[in-house]
């Protein structure tokens, strides 16, 4: 059983790594933030101990200068400082106040305030243990020694304050986290939303649809891969038109030898002369060659017109044309051509070697076919530029007028003087022509000094 994997999605990728370290981040901040309030909070209350202590301890100090604090043991003559009506505040009880006399102990204390001392400590903080009750304290002594002021508040009421104020600060955080998703969320959306309407474009095209995407509004990153997408469609519409084309022009001109054919055919199967018979087998098999000599123009050229990217490397063009001069040498001993090469050992081009095979077969083909018996073709190699090698071919055959010159590399063209000289397809230049421009390079005709045509091709360095 086969389990298809499902494709992965960039917005849900980036959603959840976002909202996944946004949660992560986010609860550790507020643990942090919730631990440094619960410190700051106990720091506060351990000032305002501290505060509360110097405060009584200037009020205890006037009194003893006043020689007025033993009046306050005798609660029949003078009221009780600590027993005002309380006035309903729920955080009024949270400190406790006790003034203890070295010799006596207790002496004074507030409501909230155990009987026994909050502490042994004259000064300073200290944490004891009372009732089972934990109690923070701050003691100050008087200047005199003789009393003590102690300051303190329970563990318990501590940290249900701290509790209080720092679960309030962090639960404000924690309510402002669905915030930051629902913002992660629209910012996510809004940014990959280039790439929906791109999703949206293409899948909206038929499938001849091929007019490039528009570049305009969509952001820097999306750019490269639209003019890439558009590039890929001008190598679409070019190899759908090198279709069409091939197509159209494998059944114009494959029409012709093939109704030729098979009138022969016709011919030979009713006729009862022997001769008529040969002579119309002779006329197939002629139309049999040049039909087999057209296929393999249109696939050459069918296969030039769809590589579309060049594996170049270093060729030697000097073995190359040698290589090709021997494949034709038949062709020529045939008609007793003389082909002569004017090159240097050494002069290599940067080429695809089998196009430039093909260049070379078809433009040496080309003057073979249309220099007379007996006649000579020239072969030449130039490195005089600095840019470029020059490769001529030019015979001494018949050549075409001036005007001809800019029809030559048009597909199945063929001149007029000089169409009954030789069988051809019209395809060979047309093919050199598409070689060249995959190379850069172009090709120009000229009348040469044997009295034919000169071929010139400058291949770019």
């Amino acid at each position: 059983m086969k389990f298809r994997l499902r494709p992965r999605s960039l917005k849900k990728q980036l959603l959840i790594f976002l909202l996944s370290t946004l949660l992560l981040i986010w609860s550790l901040s507020v643990y942090i933030s919730y631990q440094r309030t619960r410190e700051e909070i106990a720091e506060l209350f351990n000032a305002e101990l501290a505060q509360s202590a110097r405060v009584v301890h200037a009020f205890v100090e006037n009194l003893l200068r006043q020689k007025r604090l033993s009046k306050l043991w005798d609660q029949d003559k003078s009221p009780d400082l600590f027993s005002i009506p309380l006035l309903g505040h729920k955080y009024e009880r949270k400190i406790a106040f006790q003034l203890r006399s070295v010799k006596e102990g207790v002496m004074l204390r507030s409501e909230s305030a155990p009987e026994y001392a909050l502490s042994l400590t004259r000064n300073g903080y200290s944490v004891t243990t009372i009732d089972n009750q934990l109690w923070h304290v701050f003691s100050i002594s008087s200047e005199n020694g003789e009393y003590v002021i102690h300051i303190g508040q329970r563990d318990d009421i501590r940290q249900q304050l701290a509790n209080n104020i720092a679960g309030q600060q962090a639960l404000g955080l924690l309510f402002s986290l669905p915030a930051f998703g629902m913002v992660i969320w629209l910012i996510v959306n809004r940014t990959l939303r280039p790439l929906t309407r791109l999703q949206q474009q293409l899948a909206s095209r038929e499938a001849g649809h091929l007019l490039p995407l528009s570049v305009e509004g969509q952001p820097a990153e999306v750019r490269p891969m639209v003019k890439q997408i558009n590039e890929l469609f001008v190598l679409l519409e070019q190899a759908f038109a090198n279709e069409r084309n091939f197509t159209s022009d494998a059944s114009h001109e494959l029409r012709t030898p093939l109704a030729g054919m098979l009138a022969q055919l016709q011919v030979a199967q009713k006729t009862t002369d022997e001769t008529q018979r040969e002579q119309a087998l002779q006329k197939a098999l002629q139309a049999v060659s040049r039909m087999t000599h057209l296929v393999h123009q249109l696939l050459t050229l069918s296969r030039v017109q769809h590589n579309i990217q060049l594996d170049k490397q270093p060729t030697n063009l000097h073995q190359a044309v040698i290589a090709v001069i021997a494949d034709l040498d038949s062709f020529a001993h045939d008609k007793q051509l003389e082909i002569e090469l004017q090159s240097k050992p050494g002069m290599t081009v940067n080429a695809n070697p089998q196009l430039l095979q093909i260049l070379l077969r078809n433009l040496l083909d080309n003057a073979i076919k249309y220099t007379p018996e007996g006649g000579k073709i020239l072969v030449t190699l130039d490195d005089s530029r600095t840019d470029a090698l020059t490769l001529t071919v030019e015979d001494n055959g018949p050549g075409v007028s001036d005007e001809e010159y800019p029809r030559l590399t048009q597909r199945f063209y063929r001149c007029i003087n000089t169409a009954q000289l030789a069988e051809g397809s019209g395809l060979g230049l047309s093919i050199v022509q598409r070689i060249l421009r995959l190379h850069n390079a172009d090709i120009t005709f000229t009348k040469s000094q044997l009295g034919g045509l000169k071929a010139s091709v400058q291949l770019p360095l």
